[in-house]
């Protein structure tokens, strides 16, 4: 079974029950499906919540489907997981004016290995992805993460502006306005 008919077979189909309720009673965002990058994301959020039905009604499905679902949800997890590590590396770069693939190489420069440091802590702040996971994403081990992330932390405690810089930095990349207030604090 592919993993399209797995999506439609468990609830996502407008003919398909989830339970006693049907499919198609589940919300949809019209307003997101506009946008190509929002559909993606909203069928992805669909794939993802048919697939964790399926690993919680494991006595009702084969265990093959049930593997295939459980296999499929994990590396689902790991290309959310890439694409947000990626978002947040080439915001870092962009920032220091460095190409996204700087932050990958192996150069031991300074000023690419801090930004790369910096890339690394806001990586685990923002996306709270293991370190694991970020050091596979910046081709190092994840100790070298962890040091990384003890280092900017240390400096944030200890350099006011520093701290402010760094707050500021991750509120563009996330999104979120800072208050000058709020980062002296």
């Amino acid at each position: 079974m592919t993993l399209t008919e797995l999506y439609y077979y468990y609830g996502n189909h407008p003919s398909a029950k989830v339970g006693s309720r049907p499919a198609s009673s589940f919300p949809l965002n019209t307003e997101a499906c506009a946008l190509p990058e929002l559909a993606g994301e909203e069928l992805i959020d669909g794939l993802e919540a048919a697939l964790r039905r399926v690993t919680a009604l494991r006595a009702h499905a084969s265990p093959p489907v049930v593997d295939l679902a459980r296999r499929s949800l994990t590396a689902l997890t790991r290309a959310r997981i890439a694409g947000r590590l990626t978002n947040v590396s080439d915001q870092v770069a962009r920032e220091f004016r460095l190409r996204s693939g700087d932050l990958q190489s192996k150069s031991r420069e300074q000023r690419i290995a801090f930004a790369r440091q910096l890339a690394m802590y806001l990586c685990r702040k923002i996306t709270g992805a293991p370190f694991e996971n970020i050091g596979e994403h910046f081709n190092r081990d994840h100790s070298t993460v962890i040091h990384a992330y003890q280092l900017i932390e240390r400096r944030m405690a200890r350099d006011a502006a520093f701290r402010l810089f760094i707050m500021k930095l991750e509120g563009r990349i996330s999104g979120t306005v800072l208050t000058t207030s709020a980062a002296a604090a």
